[in-house]
């Protein structure tokens, strides 16, 4: 059974942020480290997602995927107007999705013909789309987004409101537009949901109701190493705990962890 940990970032502290960047980050997250980690925890692969306070900079992430290609892939933050053979050299070096982080962000029209050629391109090369927004702006995305084949990933639960939870109407709404058959929701971040216990509640409900939903052949897990602003409580160690707890079940684990994964991102299984 080869596992994926399928949410996972690299950069160094040093590097400089976006404008209007919300976080900057106090310690480097380095390859070696983050393949220690997968190594500890049995992961055969890894996914790196591009972090918001690097924006369309994915220098790091690529020179990371290039120096372990069998191990890594990566989702990408590209601007909407990007040259097609610049998405195409992306593609190349391991990208394998673009990631919509609308956290302090203007919410984009896709409508518009800059964002409807980016996405007919990105489902071209096969891309997956990641969303990381709150519900009020997930559902809305989604319905935009119906017009394209490319599989549409819910990041975090798809980040449960942690004061109205899983009765919150917005998630409500999003929860009614999942389609088992293109839709997948990343069983990550719990720790973002709420503080304490409250975020490992909504993650438990939260599952359920995915479960209940069909979703079993469409979730997949994720470190969210090195747990950006929240690095002073949280550890790998930490994540893989809450994963066994979350998914006890074996069979069920193994099918996030490993098949659903692979068929995801395109890992040998």
């Amino acid at each position: 059974m080869k596992q994926v940990d399928t949410h996972a970032h690299v950069f160094r502290a040093d590097s400089p942020l976006a404008p209007g960047a919300r976080y900057r980050p106090a310690a480097d997250a380095t390859p070696q480290a983050y393949l220690a980690h997968l190594d500890q925890h049995g992961f055969e692969y890894g996914v790196l997602i591009q972090p918001s306070f690097l924006a369309c900079d994915n220098t790091q992430m690529l020179a990371a995927i290039a120096a372990n290609p069998q191990r890594l892939k990566g989702v990408a933050v590209v601007a909407a107007d990007s040259d097609p053979a610049a998405l195409k050299a992306l593609d190349q070096q391991g990208i394998v999705g673009l990631r919509l982080n609308l956290f302090g962000q203007p919410t984009p029209d896709l409508s518009g013909p800059a964002w409807r050629r980016l996405l007919a391109q990105a489902e071209a090369l096969g891309w997956q789309i990641e969303l990381h927004c709150p519900p009020r702006l997930a559902h809305g995305l989604m319905a935009q987004l119906r017009d394209y084949q490319a599989p549409v990933v819910l990041d975090h639960f798809g980040r449960i409101d942690p004061d109205q939870g899983v009765q919150d109407p917005d998630y409500q709404r999003v929860l009614a537009l999942l389609d088992p058959g293109r839709h997948w929701v990343k069983v990550s971040g719990f720790y973002r949901l709420g503080q304490g216990h409250r975020g490992e509640s909504l993650a438990q409900e939260a599952l359920a109701l995915l479960l209940d939903l069909g979703m079993r052949d469409h979730l997949v897990w994720g470190s969210d190493w090195p747990h950006t602003q929240f690095h002073q409580s949280m550890t790998y160690e930490a994540a893989v705990a809450f994963m066994a707890h979350l998914l006890p079940d074996a069979a069920l684990r193994s099918q996030i962890l490993a098949d659903n994964a692979c068929r995801l991102f395109g890992f040998p299984a």
